[in-house]
């Protein structure tokens, strides 16, 4: 039920990039927004898609390979765990499986993470061009009140 909710849930978010002003004193500027499901949506898709999705390249260089070497590990235990049970070895058996729920475990936590970094993002994107346009603007007009 719960994911039948999160999935209505980024569905409704998924709308296009829209452009909006952003006011920084006297300098108008249009910032690109980005949709906040789409950036979950991508992200839960692909890995480090979202983080792509909202330009934070460096983010998606370590989520993106966390998720698919975690995945891997996953897959390549469930192999053990599958070979344990045919050969009737209970003892790795249970070693190899609690090892592949361990990595399961991780994998879809780094996907949270990834996804809820992705919304996030996608709220804060053009904050910084924002914040930096303030802080220059705020710069050079205490420039000029110590001259």
């Amino acid at each position: 039920m719960t994911g039948l909710t999160l999935l209505i849930f980024l569905l409704g978010q998924t709308g296009g990039d829209s452009l909006v002003p952003a006011r920084t004193d006297s300098v108008v500027q249009m910032v690109r927004e980005k949709s906040p499901g789409r950036a979950v949506l991508l992200s839960f898709l692909i890995p480090g898609g979202g983080q792509i999705y909202t330009r934070n390249y460096w983010k998606a260089a370590l989520i993106a390979p966390a998720e698919l070497v975690l995945g891997y590990l996953s897959y390549q235990e469930e192999v053990k765990t599958r070979q344990a049970l045919q050969a009737q070895d209970t003892s790795a058996y249970i070693f190899h499986r609690d090892r592949r729920n361990s990595y399961l475990f991780w994998t879809g936590a780094v996907i949270v993470f990834s996804m809820a970094d992705a919304y996030v993002s996608a709220h804060m994107f053009g904050f910084d061009r924002q914040l930096r346009l303030s802080l220059n603007y705020g710069r050079v007009g205490l420039e000029l009140a110590f001259r």
